[in-house]
């Protein structure tokens, strides 16, 4: 669908995006990580044909755009920014009203799903008095009034509380169900998209520093496993056998005892503690999570 060539954005001095090639597949849920000031945000604007690029170009279905051609392709797709701003003194259904009129949607495009993101009580009232949840449920309502194929969302959940959060997704993932939709999801909480993205791209300092599936990621960057043994009593021989064999960063704490256990040692590690069953309750082994990816990515 989307393909960046050596895309850079510079700002006078700054170069906000420097030489970012990656492609995005269609149908994929692809998370888009980093800190601020990453490029993150002039990313999606350029996807968005928001900025134009200083240097490389974006193809869209292996073609260069003209204007014309920018213009119908941003009619396929929804955008959900971290802040919007709505007119308070309009109703929720006023509000996608107006919206559907400017993206040339139709609030009957997302009938099967209003009611899970705002009752018709809440879209009665003014959005004047809603709450922030409200606004951002009531923002993802806009994003899809189009049937966009492409939904960019940033920092989606922003004020959704845990169970906001989870209908949030669940109503994503029912829209890609019945038909192909991409969705790119630029988040800082790295726990909440790791189960949910297909891919992702890590942003630092302007520069694309990795991007592929989390299994991708941890092999590149050969992160250890992470080792949690429930022992019965503290007992030293269980860490002497640990360090022994490989293992690195042994601690201690609450009747449970952990490690980093680098791959190349794995089975030797495990293979030598089931010979000491009688020194342990239980054991589980890991892959490390995408914060520990992002923070290994240098």
């Amino acid at each position: 669908m989307l393909k960046f060539q050596q895309v850079s954005k510079n700002y006078a001095d700054v170069k906000a995006v420097d030489s970012v090639s990656f492609e995005l597949k269609v149908g994929e849920m692809f998370g888009l990580v980093g800190p601020n000031g990453s490029g993150k945000s002039t990313l999606l604007k350029i996807m968005l044909g928001i900025i134009r690029p200083t240097a490389g170009e974006l193809l869209v279905n292996g073609e260069r755009l003209s204007e014309k051609g920018w213009q119908s392709f941003r009619k396929t797709i929804g955008f959900m920014p971290e802040r919007i701003s709505f007119y308070d003194n309009l109703t929720g259904s006023e509000t996608l009203t107006l919206f559907a009129r400017i993206k040339g949607g139709s609030v009957n495009n997302i009938s099967d799903i209003l009611d899970k993101l705002l009752t018709r009580g809440v879209l009665d009232r003014r959005v004047g008095g809603y709450s922030k949840g409200m606004r951002q449920r009531l923002n993802l309502a806009q994003a899809l009034l189009n049937t966009p194929s492409l939904l960019i969302l940033d920092e989606p959940t922003s004020g959704l509380d845990p169970i906001g959060t989870r209908e949030l997704y669940d109503i994503i993932d029912n829209v890609r169900q019945k038909r192909p939709l991409t969705v790119v999801l630029s988040s800082h909480i790295l726990a909440e998209i790791e189960e949910k993205v297909t891919r992702v791209g890590v942003m630092k300092s302007g520069v694309l520093k990795a991007c592929g599936t989390l299994d991708e990621l941890y092999e590149g960057l050969n992160l250890p496993l992470k080792l949690y043994i429930t022992i019965k009593d503290k007992d030293v021989r269980l860490e002497e056998i640990l360090k022994r064999d490989g293992a690195v960063d042994i601690t201690c704490s609450n009747g449970h005892l952990m490690a980093d256990l680098p791959r190349e040692h794995k089975f030797k590690v495990l293979s030598s503690i089931l010979e000491h069953k009688n020194l342990f309750v239980d054991f589980s082994v890991r892959e490390p999570n995408l914060e520990e990816v992002f923070f290994g990515i240098h």
